[in-house]
């Protein structure tokens, strides 16, 4: 269990606990058969804890966490125990569910708390309970939670609580619902930072030039007569070469002309190193055996099209860049009747708020949204399968 790994997750999930999650003390304890909290720390039993996989762990400490955030201890006040702690958890498990944590299989479960807080799910056990005094709970209670079945008798944990505040009531869904607008806003606030930064490194100028030896050849990572294939125009053309003879009289074959034009942009900025620019060019001479292909390069300028009139003319292509990466730049570079519009990158900047019909090819972990066109991703084991070869 990496116990740090863990609190960085409950902060970034659940901004609005921030605090509880800083200044609350994580402790191994081993008469905690599983995990509990006595209001100020949370102890949990190191041997429970290695059982269960990441997101187990994360919802064990995230539900005690909810315990002391909606005060649930002071909020006990006269109340039937056994019955409180069983509502309190069915309202905190129903809303970490909801968030999307991983609830354990046989923690409390029961569906309608969704929709109230921890007094009303109070009422309506209790009321049960009234109607049925035999009735038990033992099918809804947690074995792997936070020890629930442990306190059923004896909730003395929560009696270790030092300073009881009668006054403070939390409401369950309220607090859930400011946490939700408070990820919001910090991923709004994430994202304008990130989108700053990128514009910053989009304005970075170098304009280097790139040397690049032994491009190779491999196999292709991508059917580009399958992708290409609606954008390609055939004509036909009675040739010589494969003519055949017969009686000495020499019949030429009627052969496809590929008519198609694809113009090609590869992404040169910092982010790219020489492996991936060469895997760029490797495919790029695959494209070349479906389509006539115009090549450039950009970074945060567009430093124009080369002709591409035969592969060898791939291995000899001239580079610049190594600055930021400005993906406007490249869709603004292509011509407008081109058939193909072609993108390689590492999809490390800031995707423009502008429309593009074009394949985005993209080398890395690296997810991008362009508006428009078509997106191919190359994962990292495909690269480091290209640089063997």
């Amino acid at each position: 269990m990496d116990l740090e790994a863990i609190k960085r997750m409950l902060l970034v999930k659940y901004p609005a606990f921030s605090g509880i999650v800083l200044n609350t003390q994580f402790i191994e304890r081993e008469d905690v058969i599983t995990a509990a909290t006595d209001g100020e720390v949370v102890y949990y039993n190191t041997d429970f804890m290695n059982k269960l996989n990441n997101d187990e762990q994360l919802f064990v400490f995230a539900h005690e966490i909810c315990h002391m955030a909606f005060n649930h201890i002071s909020r006990k006040k006269d109340k039937d125990t056994y019955i409180w702690n069983i509502a309190t958890d069915a309202v905190i498990n129903a809303l970490l569910k909801k968030d999307g944590l991983s609830v354990l299989e046989n923690a409390v479960n029961i569906e309608d708390a969704i929709n109230h807080d921890a007094e009303e799910m109070y009422n309506i056990l209790l009321e049960q309970k009234q109607k049925d005094p035999e009735k038990n709970f033992q099918n809804q209670e947690s074995q792997n939670g936070d020890g629930n079945n442990t306190f059923e008798d004896n909730h003395d944990i929560w009696n270790e609580q030092k300073n009881y505040n009668e006054n403070k009531q939390v409401s369950e869904q309220k607090a859930f619902q400011e946490n939700r607008k408070e990820k919001i806003k910090k991923l709004k606030e994430l994202k304008k930072e990130l989108q700053k930064e990128s514009e910053q490194l989009g304005n970075e100028k170098k304009g280097n030039k790139i040397n690049i030896n032994d491009v190779g050849v491999s196999k292709q990572l991508i059917d580009w007569r399958k992708v290409l294939k609606s954008a390609i125009c055939k004509n036909y053309d009675w040739s010589y070469k494969n003519a055949s003879i017969e009686n000495g009289i020499i019949t030429p074959h009627l052969e496809e002309i590929l008519e198609s034009n694809t113009e090609i942009l590869l992404d040169t900025s910092g982010s790219i190193d020489d492996d991936i620019l060469k895997s760029f060019l490797r495919e790029c001479k695959h494209i070349f055996n479906t389509s006539k292909i115009k090549v450039g390069c950009f970074d945060t300028e567009f430093y124009g099209f080369q002709d591409i009139k035969n592969v060898n003319d791939i291995d000899k292509l001239k580079f610049v860049g190594g600055g930021g990466t400005d993906f406007t730049v490249a869709i603004e570079a292509f011509s407008s009747r081109v058939d193909n519009k072609i993108i390689f990158t590492d999809g490390r900047s800031f995707m423009p708020n502008q429309y593009c019909n074009c394949i985005w090819v993209v080398f890395g972990d690296k997810k991008i949204k362009p508006i428009g066109g078509k997106v191919i991703y190359i994962d990292e084991n495909e690269l480091v399968k290209r640089k063997t070869k």
